[in-house]
Order: structure tokens, then sequence, then C-alpha cells
């Protein structure tokens, strides 16, 4: 007969091998879910872009007319896309000295002649860029007690336009439109919606002053082309942006792509006045986007 030590042991044992079992089951369960669920939002947002693109009259008629131009696939990012609109998700093929200047960092970027340290270079200029945005949003904003907190946070803002923008020239700050727009047509995720937020040409107020100028229309519906190329190849920010446009189906062209330039902008705005009113130091992501808008 066994001893009781001996069927403890037993049991303890069965017990344990069963707990492993039951893990990698769950785990393998969960494996498979996340893939179905991610399979099945993408052939979803496929599914829509396909069905919209056969109605040319609700997305641009114009917008096939007009493309930006082909996306160079082998350049596309090895890791799956994600909201940064801002900087890409792998490494810099270059990794600047930790004491180079940022005017030295976003030029070294620029000069290596590859979409994904132009989107690096990018993200540095974006990053200033909605730094001064956010200086003159909120010195416009009225005199409230409400707002006390957030002010008295910020200062003068001047450490904080230091550090986002350093010694970055006024041409440098230009050149970020050509450097997202080459990020974008080498394929890196991300940077067709960050090159879309920053309006045309760099100027967000040209939709609302000169939505009939013909270059800003053609700038419209390259923007709508872009997104629907972008959101084929299951980039996710172009497929939040297509959702959007989608919902807006009723409105014009212009009005739809100003949807989503504004929405870009608030959102950084507000996530900015939330740090703020936490008592954290003003910060602004680097990218839109998204990036961090």
């Amino acid at each position: 007969m066994a001893r009781p030590s001996a069927n403890r042991a037993a049991v303890a044992s069965l017990v344990s091998r069963k707990s492993r079992a039951n893990n990698a089951i769950v785990q393998g369960m969960n494996a498979r879910l996340n893939g179905v669920v991610v399979g099945t939002a993408a052939t979803a947002a496929l599914a829509i872009a396909l069905f919209l693109g056969s109605h040319p009259t609700r997305v641009g008629a114009r917008a096939s007319a007009s493309p930006i131009g082909p996306v160079d696939e082998s350049a596309m990012a090895a890791e799956p896309p994600g909201r940064s609109p801002q900087l890409p998700q792998a490494a810099p093929t270059v990794t600047p000295e930790p004491l180079a200047s940022l005017a030295d960092r976003v030029e070294r970027l620029g000069s290596l002649d590859t979409p994904l340290d132009a989107f690096a270079a990018f993200g540095l200029l974006a990053r200033c860029v909605r730094a001064r945005e956010f200086d003159t949003y909120l010195k416009s904003l009225p005199m409230e007690r409400e707002l006390d907190a957030q002010r008295s946070a910020y200062g003068d803002g001047q450490p904080a336009l230091r550090q986002a923008c350093s010694d970055l020239s006024t041409a440098q700050l230009v050149e970020r439109i050509g450097l997202v727009e080459k990020a974008a047509r080498g394929g890196i995720p991300g940077a067709a919606s960050a090159w879309i937020e920053q309006g045309p040409f760099g100027d967000k107020s040209a939709l609302e002053q000169r939505p009939d100028d013909p270059l800003v229309a053609d700038w419209v519906q390259q923007a709508i082309a872009w997104v629907k190329s972008a959101a084929k190849r299951d980039d996710i920010e172009a497929i939040a942006q297509f959702g959007m446009l989608s919902l807006n189906w009723e409105l014009g062209d212009t009005e739809r792509v100003k949807v989503l330039v504004h929405a870009a902008t608030q959102r950084d705005l507000e996530v900015q006045m939330q740090r703020l009113a936490r008592g954290d130091a003003p910060r602004t992501e680097a990218g839109a986007g998204t990036h961090a808008n």
C-alpha cells in the first residue's frame, strides 16, 4: 500500500501538470482570438474602402485622377503600424550623438535619404511646430480662473519652446513637409496621416481661407487618395482617418479633410492641457498625429 506522502506528491504533480496545460491552452486561445480580431478589423476596413472606391462621388471623383504617387512597398516598416502621427516604431539608421544639437540631428537624419530617417527628422520638426501652436493657443484663451493652474504650470512658455525647438531654423521647419511626404511615399506607417494633418503645404488655415484655390483643391483630392491607399495597407492611422471621412460622407471633400486636420490639432491641444492640469511639464510628442500629433 502506497504511503500517504507519496500519494500527496503524485497528486501535486498531476495538478501542476494540469495547471500548466490549462495556461498553455488559454494563451493559445488568446493568441488566436487576437489574430481573429485584428484580421477582422483590417478586413472590414478594407471592405469599406473597396466599397467606397466604387462610389467616387462619396470619396471624391478626382481622387484617382490625382494620386500622390506609387508607394515603395519594400521600404515599409517591418513592425505593425501604430499611433505615434509621430516617430516611427523602428530606430533610425544612425543614432545621433547625445550632445548633437537638434538642428544637427535633423540635418543628419535628412541626409541619410531613407523614408524611415526622413520620418524621424519630421518628428523632431513637428514637435517644435506643435509646441508653437500650443503656446499660441494657451495665450489666446480668456483669462478665467479655471485656467489658473494651467497658466501657472506653463509660465511664459519659453522653457517648453526651448526644449522643443532649440536651434531649429525656420527653413528646417518648412522642410518637414517634404520629409513626411518622402516617408509616406516609402510606406512608413502613420506618415500619410501625418502629412495630411499638417494641412495643405503645411498651412492648416488654407482649408478655411482658400478652399477654392486650385492648389488647395488638388491637395484635398490627394489627401483622400492617400488615405484610401494607406488604409488598404492596414495603416492604423489611415484606417481611423478613413472612418472619419466615411462618417462625414454628406460633406464636401474639403470639409471632410478639414475635419481630419482639425481633429488632430484639437486632440494634441487637449492632451497638453490635461498634462498642465495635472501639473506635468508641457510636452509634445514627436511626430500627428498624429501625430502624438
